[in-house]
């Protein structure tokens, strides 16, 4: 009776192996979209940097950095959700060894990529745009380590701070594909635009994410055909983006450009969805082998961004709407 009523909770996983064109786009937006954020984080300091040269240079830094960008966060929590979540047994044998596993492949990489830069800074000196001691100290070397209530001190690394917190959750997610699937996608939908009204980022919005990538696995979503999608997608994320690129004119009050914002991250989802499945992006040798870096890539792009870009303006400044 034991085994049974043990038993009767429990959820498997999915059986059968992902598609391999599925697997083949998922490969190469993985590189992709380390690329937007490295691009976006490399555009943080250029409207105070450089003064902005005219209407057309604000517009592109605002639909690349607010609107581009935005999306790829989103998008790797639902990737994460899609490939964990379909795999992932509702047990507490199946719950320990994710968490096991996690705090080795993700909780060490981060605490490595936090300290090296702490121990940097006070060995070595400052970084341009990334840090000092005096920061460091003032905000707590212990909270910069772990970003606990502020960002790390890498702050990039946030998102895999947030993501294992997503995995400590994740017996939530399968229990709710068990029993209530669409009722959970709605109420962290609902939570989202509720938690954070002001803020296109929030934990909920990533947990959104992740259990709509888990969504779509365990429901056997055709992933795979998606040409029909494009009709419907491709304009309307076309749309958006120049909404997005034009606020600093349009001038949204913070509620509704964040509600416009969380609108146009879920489009955006399904655009580069879309975009993948192209045979010139997921066909792309060259994306195949550097997907294969991508995390290698997140993981040091800071400060290596701001040192290139703090020694590059002093040779260079842009001059012009096309340089």
């Amino acid at each position: 009776m034991n085994h049974s009523s043990s038993a009767a909770w429990r959820l498997g996983p999915v059986s059968g192996p992902i598609d391999p064109d599925v697997s083949s786009r998922i490969d190469v937006l993985r590189i992709i979209l380390i690329g937007l954020i490295v691009l976006c984080h490399g555009g943080r300091f250029v409207g105070s940097d450089v003064p902005f040269c005219g209407p057309v240079v604000e517009f592109v830094l605002t639909l690349i950095n607010r609107g581009f960008d935005c999306v790829a966060v989103p998008l790797f929590f639902c990737i994460s959700g899609f490939l964990l979540l379909r795999k992932l047994e509702l047990s507490p044998a199946a719950y320990a060894s994710l968490i096991r596993k996690k705090a080795i492949s993700i909780g060490i990489p981060f605490l490595i990529f936090n300290g090296m830069w702490i121990v940097w800074i006070f060995t070595i000196g400052s970084i341009v745009m990334f840090g000092s001691r005096s920061f460091l100290l003032e905000a707590g070397i212990l909270r910069k380590l772990l970003g606990i209530g502020t960002s790390p001190i890498n702050y990039p690394l946030w998102f895999l701070r947030d993501l294992l917190i997503i995995f400590f959750f994740s017996p939530i997610f399968l229990f709710f594909y068990k029993r209530l699937p669409v009722t959970g996608l709605f109420v962290l939908l609902v939570l989202w635009f509720v938690e954070s009204p002001a803020s296109e980022y929030s934990l909920c919005g990533f947990a959104f994410a992740f259990y709509a990538g888990g969504f779509l696995a365990r429901r056997g979503m055709n992933l795979r055909d998606t040409a029909g999608w494009d009709k419907v997608v491709l304009p309307l994320f076309l749309v958006g983006s120049v909404v997005v690129g034009l606020q600093p004119w349009i001038g949204l009050d913070p509620y509704a450009l964040a509600a416009v914002k969380k609108v146009y991250q879920m489009i955006g989802v399904g655009f580069f969805w879309c975009l993948s499945r192209y045979r010139w992006m997921k066909g792309s040798a060259l994306l195949h082998s550097l997907a294969s870096f991508s995390f290698f890539i997140f993981l040091t792009h800071e400060p290596t961004v701001s040192i290139l870009q703090s020694r590059l303006i002093i040779f260079w400044q842009p001059a012009g709407t096309a340089s």
